[in-house]
């Protein structure tokens, strides 16, 4: 088992407790919950304490809740959008006060309002992106996926002010290490080499399921411990 990488919800289908048999037979020990799965839509008080019981007898331990509703949805339907990250900040609160992410509309009012939420609750809120947020209250998700898309990647990343909490890890895995994406790769070696040099220590994040998820596991591994 590889107690410290996670596996995501959101590449996979069907019911939550077979969505975490799934991440289990991964072999990863974390799971990162969305959300936005229909199990945990409008989930009660006595649903959330099931789920951590679910979590419990899965042998899993929540890593974080996505929240991935599109920045353009939080300014079309602020009032909705918000209500649903509030409930998505309960489950975060019950299952260990985990960090949410979330894609957070320009809309400062908006960008606020959730921030307070997340704060009253004793929730980091974080967000994706190539670069960390300008404010530091916000923490930073950083998907291989974006960093691949730059010129030079490894620059790209060790010119950021701060590390990310969390990397996200997805692509199909070449030369034992490198991942592609798209056409666009990234050589996991020279990245783990980058957040060891700064010592940054984020959490990785598996957005896969199944021999996929297993294959960029195990990339990660070889390409070396902190």
């Amino acid at each position: 088992m590889e107690d410290h990488v996670s596996v995501s919800m959101r590449s996979a289908e069907g019911s939550a407790r077979y969505i975490m048999q799934e991440v289990s037979a991964c072999g990863a020990r974390g799971i990162q919950l969305d959300a936005m799965h229909s199990d945990f839509v409008d989930l009660s008080s006595s649903g959330r304490r099931d789920l951590v019981a679910t979590l419990r007898r899965s042998s899993l331990r929540a890593s974080g809740i996505d929240f991935l509703i599109p920045p353009a949805t939080w300014e079309d339907e602020p009032d909705q959008t918000l209500q649903a990250f509030e409930d998505a900040i309960a489950i975060a609160e019950v299952v260990g006060n985990v960090p949410i992410g979330a894609c957070l509309p320009d809309d400062q009012e908006i960008t606020t309002s959730a921030l307070a939420v997340g704060h009253r609750c004793g929730v980091l809120v974080s967000t994706h992106g190539v670069t960390p947020p300008h404010d530091p209250q916000i923490g930073w998700h950083l998907p291989v996926s974006l960093l691949a898309k730059q010129d030079r990647p490894m620059k790209t990343l060790a010119e950021a002010p701060l590390g990310p909490m969390a990397i996200r890890l997805k692509g199909d895995v070449v030369c034992d290490t490198t991942l592609d994406i798209d056409g666009n790769q990234v050589q996991l070696l020279e990245l783990r080499g980058v957040m060891d040099a700064m010592r940054w220590v984020p959490s990785p994040i598996v957005d896969a399921i199944g021999d996929q998820a297993k294959k960029l596991i195990h990339a990660w591994q070889v390409a070396g411990p902190w």
